[in-house]
């Protein structure tokens, strides 16, 4: 039973050195611009997830404000091989990749931006936000491609704006029909990506468990 509990633990500390990341959720704010945005640095325009499996990373995107939508959007990237786009859907139309980048204004600039081919507020009527929650013509997706076999995490895009001095690690430009401005996540004066909340908790599992058996094996 101890060898079998041993094994356990050693197989569960290897699965996290071995597996992708799995998902982390950001919010961005309108608090960095000018803009007439209606969100602030508490109530949050948009929500941002990004999905890891081998070298693909999925994007979803979703606009937390009636009326309002995305026409680009900014992230950063700093794998090693080179970012194609892999597919889209939802609230997109003629969508694409820069991977010549961008700046968002307030936010600084960005390696890469996705186009949604929307014109600005005009396309914004089919987004409808119910009670905190938005609608299919809020939402839209974007999965990227790394040219090297591989696996990409999270963390490949969670980097501060302009070469790690600015101060987002996503923003994107959101316009209504009379309004518009840009949105980011905003990052804290000197912060470093972290593991997202998936990957510290299997990896707490197998290091308690290998802790407890080496105690008991061990410690008598």
């Amino acid at each position: 039973m101890k060898r079998y509990l041993l094994t356990l633990g050693v197989l569960l500390l290897a699965g996290v050195a071995s597996r992708p990341a799995l998902a982390d959720t950001f919010f961005l704010f309108g608090t960095n611009d000018s803009s007439s945005l209606p969100c602030s640095g508490v109530k949050p325009c948009a929500e941002v997830t990004v999905t890891t499996s081998g070298n693909q990373a999925t994007f979803t995107v979703s606009s937390l404000l009636s009326g309002w939508v995305f026409d680009k959007f900014g992230f950063n990237f700093n794998g090693a091989g080179a970012l194609s786009l892999f597919s889209s859907g939802g609230e997109v139309s003629s969508p694409s990749l820069d991977t010549g980048g961008g700046n968002e204004d307030g936010w600084g600039s960005f390696t890469d931006t996705f186009n949604t081919g929307k014109n600005g507020g005009s396309d914004g009527g089919d987004c409808v936000v119910t009670l905190g929650v938005p609608g299919a013509g809020c939402t839209f997706t974007f999965t990227l491609q790394d040219s090297l076999p591989g696996t990409l995490n999270v963390s490949s895009f969670e980097i501060s704006s302009s070469g790690g001095t600015g101060s987002g690690d996503f923003a994107g430009h959101m316009a209504s029909n009379s309004k518009s401005g840009f949105a980011g996540d905003p990052l804290p004066s000197g912060t470093s990506p972290v593991p997202e909340p998936s990957s510290l908790m299997l990896l707490g599992t197998g290091a308690l468990t290998l802790a407890g058996v080496i105690r008991r094996r061990f410690g008598r």
